[in-house]
C-alpha cells in the first residue's frame, strides 16, 4: 500500500509547467475553431474528454516527440488553402528554404532563383542579392548571375534604398560594403553583433548596425564617419528604418524602440512580463508596428503609433509563431507560423480577414520531409514592389 501511494502522488520532473503548455494548446485551438450550428446529441461528443486525455498524454509521455509532429497539424487556421494559389495584394515575396530562394508572384506563380541559403530584394525588386557559404552574388529575378563575390562567412545582406546603388552584408563579425555592380567591396567595422544591418532610405549611405558589445550605431558607408551612437539594453534581434527614413526600429527581446536620424529616442515599447519580443516590423506608411511576442504561447498584434493611447490589437494567437512581412501597399500582414505548417496574411486596413495557405514547408523545398521541421521552415525574405517598381 505505501508503494501505490507513493506512485500515485509521484510527479514528473517539470510535470506542472508541462501541463500548462498542454492546456495552452487546447485553450488556442479552441480560440480558432470556426462557429458550427448546434446538432442533436451525438455519442461523439463523447471522445471530447478523451482527446483531451490524449493530448495530455501525448506531451508527457517519452513518445511526445515524435507524436508532436501530429499534434502540430492540429493547429493553426482551419480550412486553410492547400497550396499558395496566390497573395491577396499586389507585389512579390522573397523566400528562401530547404529548396533553395525563390520569388513568388501576386498570382501565386513561384520561380526558383538558385540553392541559397539568404537573399533580399534590391529596392525596386529588380535584382536580388543572394547568399551561400563563402558566396555574395546579385541575380534577377529569373536567377540569371549577374555578379559573385567570394568572402568568407557571408550573411545578412542588405540593398540600399532607394537607388540600390550599394549592398551591405556580414562576412563573419566584420561588416562589409560592395557597390550594386559588385565591384570596390570594403570593410567598414569590425566586432560587429549577427544583426543584419540598415540602411537609412535617401541619406549619403548612412547604415546602422550593432556591436557585439550591444552598441549601436549609425555610421557613414563611404565616408566611414561615426553619425552617433547608443548603448542597448541587451542583444539586438532587428534592425529595420522606416521607408521615408525618419525612424529606425531596434528590437531587443525587452523592447521596440524607435530612434529619430540623430540619435534620439522618439519611443520605446517594452515588452510584457513572461512576454518577450521576438519579431518586430514597421508597416511601409512608419504609422503601425507590428511585433510578435511570448514563449510558448504567442500573440501577434499590431499598435498605432500615431495615437499613444491606443491599445494594442492581437490579430493571431498560437504557438510557435515566427515572422512578420507587410504587404507594399501596407494592408496586409502575413505571419509566418513553422508550428503549423502555414502563412497565413491577415488584412489589418478596411474589413477585417484572415487567409491562411498550409503545405508552405513542401511547397518551397525539394526535401519536403526534412523542411517539415521548424528548424528548417521556409523563411520569408521581403515582400516587394512589384518588378516594374511600383508598390502593390
Amino acid at each position: 500500500m505505501n508503494a501505490q501511494r507513493a506512485l500515485s502522488s509521484f510527479r514528473a520532473p517539470e510535470e506542472t509547467a508541462t501541463q500548462e503548455r498542454t492546456w495552452t494548446v487546447v485553450r488556442d485551438a479552441y480560440r480558432m475553431r470556426e462557429p458550427v450550428r448546434r446538432r442533436r446529441p451525438h455519442k461523439r461528443l463523447l471522445l471530447a474528454p478523451a482527446i483531451a486525455i490524449l493530448l495530455a498524454a501525448v506531451t508527457l509521455s517519452p513518445a511526445g516527440a515524435t507524436v508532436g509532429r501530429w499534434i502540430r497539424h492540429a493547429l493553426g487556421v482551419p480550412h486553410a488553402a492547400p497550396a499558395l494559389f496566390k497573395l491577396p495584394a499586389s507585389g512579390s515575396v522573397l523566400v528562401t528554404g530547404a529548396g533553395g530562394t525563390w520569388t513568388v508572384a501576386a498570382d501565386g506563380s513561384s520561380r526558383r532563383l538558385g540553392a541559397w541559403r539568404q537573399a533580399s530584394w534590391s529596392p525596386h525588386g529588380l535584382f536580388v542579392v543572394v547568399t551561400r557559404n563563402d558566396e555574395l552574388a546579385a541575380v534577377d529575378p529569373h536567377g540569371t548571375l549577374h555578379w559573385t563575390l567570394a568572402r568568407p562567412a557571408v550573411h545578412d545582406p542588405q540593398w540600399y534604398v532607394p537607388t540600390g546603388y550599394r549592398v551591405a552584408y556580414l562576412s563573419g563579425h566584420a561588416l562589409r560594403v560592395v557597390a550594386g555592380d559588385g565591384t570596390g567591396d570594403h570593410a567598414l567595422a569590425t566586432g560587429v553583433a549577427s544583426v543584419a544591418p540598415a540602411w537609412q532610405p535617401g541619406s549619403d549611405y548612412r547604415l546602422a548596425y550593432v556591436t557585439r558589445s550591444d552598441t549601436l550605431v549609425v555610421r557613414g558607408a563611404d565616408s566611414k564617419r561615426i553619425i552617433w551612437t547608443a548603448p542597448l539594453s541587451g542583444p539586438a534581434r532587428e534592425l529595420a528604418w522606416s521607408s521615408d527614413g525618419r525612424e529606425l526600429l531596434v528590437v531587443t527581446a525587452s523592447h521596440a524602440s524607435l530612434y529619430d536620424p540623430g540619435g534620439r529616442m522618439i519611443t520605446s515599447i517594452a515588452a510584457l512580463p513572461g512576454a518577450p519580443i521576438r519579431t518586430a516590423s514597421l508597416a511601409p506608411d512608419g504609422k503601425t508596428l507590428a511585433l510578435i511576442r511570448g514563449i510558448t504561447d504567442q500573440d501577434a498584434v499590431i499598435l498605432n503609433l500615431a495615437d499613444p493611447t491606443a491599445q494594442p490589437r492581437r490579430v493571431l494567437s498560437g504557438a510557435g509563431l515566427r515572422q512578420l512581412a507587410w504587404s507594399p501597399d501596407g494592408r496586409w500582414l502575413l505571419v509566418s507560423w513553422p508550428a503549423a505548417d502555414q502563412w497565413v496574411f491577415v488584412r489589418v486596413a478596411g474589413m477585417p480577414r484572415i487567409a491562411a495557405v498550409s503545405r508552405i514547408a513542401r511547397q518551397f523545398s525539394a526535401r519536403a520531409a526534412r523542411a517539415s521541421a521548424q528548424d528548417g521552415f521556409p523563411r520569408i525574405e521581403g515582400w516587394c514592389c512589384t518588378t516594374s517598381g511600383t508598390a502593390g
